[in-house]
Order: structure tokens, then sequence, then C-alpha cells
């Protein structure tokens, strides 16, 4: 049997959510938030008590739970081969006063190399795809990804490279986000695995804000 048509064997992709703090960036010649001008004449004081950004999972149940940075949001023993396609949703929302822009970054915080059927090393994250969607309301973000097909349309992007999004939520409002990693359809056996090491991939997701001018 030839080795294009080997079975693949089970990838393992480990993805792990990270929630970083939020940063709040003032007028233009003013200091970071944390800081405070300490000359004798003035002194800037900036506070972000009023940023109260809240990023939740959606379960299986369609309930959301609330993350703290703890939590992996992907599935640990996904079964990644050509076609495969997993979609997490999040809800964002602004509990406090201030209307912010808000931006989900994703980037590679860890990855595990693995030695293909060629006998050449190889990287996950090299054979994998990654888009994200935002929406105003759950339902539209459901309605945009009625089927893989159309999720699988949105997630091209390489997911060695770090990507943005940016959404604009006014105070009390919230919006909706679906991130999603994919293993194209012409994937071959040079992310085909051998040995006793799985390829691995680890994600961080950086969620920050900043205040509308």
């Amino acid at each position: 049997m030839s080795i294009l048509k080997k079975k693949y064997k089970q990838i393992a992709l480990l993805l792990s959510l990270c929630l970083f703090g939020l940063w709040a960036f003032m007028g233009a010649g003013a200091s970071l938030a944390w800081f405070t001008d300490t000359s004798n004449e003035v002194r800037n004081i900036f506070h972000i008590a009023e940023f109260d950004l809240v990023v939740s999972h959606r379960l299986e149940d369609g309930t959301f739970e609330e993350l703290d940075g703890t939590q992996k949001i992907f599935e640990d023993e996904a079964l990644y081969e050509p076609g495969y396609t997993q979609v997490v949703f999040l809800k964002v929302e602004n509990r406090g006063t201030i209307p912010f822009d808000f931006k989900a970054a994703v980037n590679i915080t860890d990855y595990t190399p693995a030695i293909n059927v060629f006998g050449r090393s190889f990287n996950l994250q090299d054979h994998l795809t990654f888009g994200v969607l935002i929406a105003d309301t759950e339902a539209e973000l459901d309605a945009k990804l009625a089927n893989r097909s159309l999720a699988a349309a949105i997630a091209n992007m390489p997911l060695n490279n770090y990507s943005t999004n940016v959404a604009s939520i006014d105070a009390g409002g919230e919006q909706y986000i679906a991130l999603i990693v994919r293993m194209p359809e012409e994937v071959g056996n040079e992310a085909n695995y051998r040995g006793s090491v799985q390829p691995r991939v680890e994600l961080g997701l950086i969620c920050n804000a900043t205040q509308q001018h």
C-alpha cells in the first residue's frame, strides 16, 4: 500500500485560552493607565475601573460560562485530519460605563513538533488554518455558520500568523465571536506523523479594549 493511502493517525490538538489584562489607551500625550505624573504642579491620574470586559464560552447546552483565563475551550482529543473543522463560540460583554473598541488576537504560545511519514520534522500549526467571525447577536453568528462549508470559508488565515479582529461595543452592549480552526482537505502525508510523539499546538487568546475617542 502506498504512503498516500496510509490511514492518518490521530492528531491530538491542544488548544487553550489565555485572557490577558485589559489595556486602556487615553488621549494623545497622556501616560498609560497605571502610571501617574509625579510633578508637583500637575498630577494626571488615569483610571481603568470603568472598563468591565467579560468573555464567556458557549457550552454544549447553549448556555455561556464566564472565562477566567484557565479554561480550555477547544477539545483536547479532537481528531484533526484533512477536512476537519472545529468552531468555538464566545460572548464578549461590556459591563462597564465606557464604550470601547474590542480586539481579539490569537497567537501560538507553545507547540510540539513531530516526525512525518517521510522522516521529516513538521509543526502542526503549519498545516492548520484559522478564522474569526464577529456578529452583533448570537442568532446572526449561528446563521453565518449554518454549515461546515461556511465555517471552512472563514478559516482561511494561516494559524501561525498573529491575527486581530476589532468590534466596537457600547456600554452595556455585547458581541458574539466564533473562533474556527481547520485542517484543509489538501493537506497530505507531510502532516501525517509517525512515532510516539504527537504534534501539538497551544493557542492563547488575547482580549483587550481601548476607550473610544
